[in-house]
């Protein structure tokens, strides 16, 4: 009996003594969202949601237990340093300690690209094609002169040379994107580009990713912003022209983040350029949503194009953000899920054009309902 009581005591204080120490020094320990999600929050009480509650709750105190980032760090370390795991939760870890991020989810399924399951169909292909076109014809009749498409490879299809044996490829020929592009290119008259094959050349002299992110460095962003920029008015200023320069401080990333190294993980480095566009000078201002989250940047310059280009897309856009405004007098940067018919209207863009990365099959083949849902709602 008294052995019991013991049992009962030291379960009680399992439960309830980390949420004490917790409430009084939460601030001293790292709370920050890892996850490349919104976590869950507090649900609401009331009748009506009352059977609901309990496994919104679960969900909640799962995001959010005391310690998690400090239990999940450890595990994470211990994993990595003796058992040499090479994926934790997204996050595949491959030579040197290149990460890359695989989802495997309906939208996103990174995975499924690089391990080549989930290529179009003929069909699927017309499919989204048509959608697309649909997309440029909109722009075009709403007063817009050029329309272009570009797709940023996934990292791992530019760097797979770093990627572990396992998971292994288990498809023969092309990828999924690479099978739309070449559908594209023999079907449709869109300006659709998959920059993998122009970023694949220069990828063996110059890192054109950060190691630790999911993003480009500078130098990838800035080489993809020229190759825009060509085709959009038959200029370019290569990357061996200008100088570039190696940072001192470390290029840390989300990667690195979301498996608990953000600071052990610290000897990449970013790159910095300079000697281009002497003498164009830009500012930037920065429009927000009632709820204060930035929607759009506006950028205006003395440069000679006296155009407008309204750039839409993921988070890839912001790759071209250092660069694209030296080439335009007003260039407008908007997230894909932010923009609407009233922006179009409001800066009235000569060109136009979408910036979606690989993975991320949602905003391709939906890209009729994340463009026109402003007119037809």
């Amino acid at each position: 009996m008294k052995k019991q009581k013991v049992l009962i005591t030291l379960f009680v204080g399992s439960l309830v003594l980390p949420n004490l120490i917790w409430a009084g020094f939460s601030g001293y320990f790292n709370t920050e969202n890892n996850e490349n999600r919104e976590l869950a929050s507090f649900p609401q009480v009331s009748l009506a949601s009352l059977g609901d509650f309990p496994s919104q709750f679960e969900a909640f105190y799962k995001d959010h237990v005391p310690f998690k980032n400090a239990l999940v760090n450890f595990n994470n370390f211990i994993d990595t340093e003796f058992f040499q795991t090479t994926k934790i939760g997204d996050v595949v870890i491959g030579e040197d300690n290149w990460l890359f991020y695989l989802p495997s989810k309906d939208g996103e399924n990174a995975m499924a690209d690089y391990q080549k399951t989930n290529v179009y169909s003929l069909e699927q292909s017309a499919e989204i094609a048509a959608k697309i076109e649909k997309v440029r014809d909109w722009f075009l009749d709403n007063g817009v002169g050029q329309f272009h498409y570009y797709v940023a490879p996934s990292k791992e299809t530019i760097y797979s040379e770093y990627m572990p044996d396992k998971p292994e490829v288990i498809g023969v020929g092309d990828s999924r994107m690479e099978t739309f592009a070449r559908y594209m290119k023999e079907n449709s008259d869109v300006e659709f580009d998959f920059l993998a094959d122009y970023l694949e050349k220069y990828s063996e002299k110059y890192q054109l990713f950060r190691k630790y992110d999911t993003h480009m460095n500078n130098l990838g962003g800035y080489i993809t912003n020229e190759k825009i920029v060509e085709d959009l008015t038959g200029e370019c200023l290569p990357i061996g022209a200008i100088q570039v320069m190696m940072g001192t401080n470390p290029c840390r990333g989300d990667l690195s983040r979301m498996i608990g190294r953000y600071k052990e993980l610290d000897d990449d480095r970013e790159y910095g350029l300079d000697h281009f566009h002497d003498g164009v000078r830009y500012k930037v201002k920065k429009e927000k949503n009632e709820g204060g989250e930035e929607i759009l940047k506006v950028f205006k310059s003395n440069s000679s194009n006296e155009k407008t280009l309204m750039v839409i897309g993921d988070s890839f856009r912001l790759r071209l953000e250092k660069y694209m405004p030296y080439r335009y007098q007003k260039t407008v940067f908007v997230r894909i899920d932010d923009f609407n018919q009233e922006l179009l209207e409001k800066y009235m863009p000569d060109d136009v054009i979408l910036i979606t990365v690989e993975r991320d099959q949602r905003y391709m083949e939906n890209l009729d309902s994340y463009i026109i849902q402003a007119e037809e709602g």
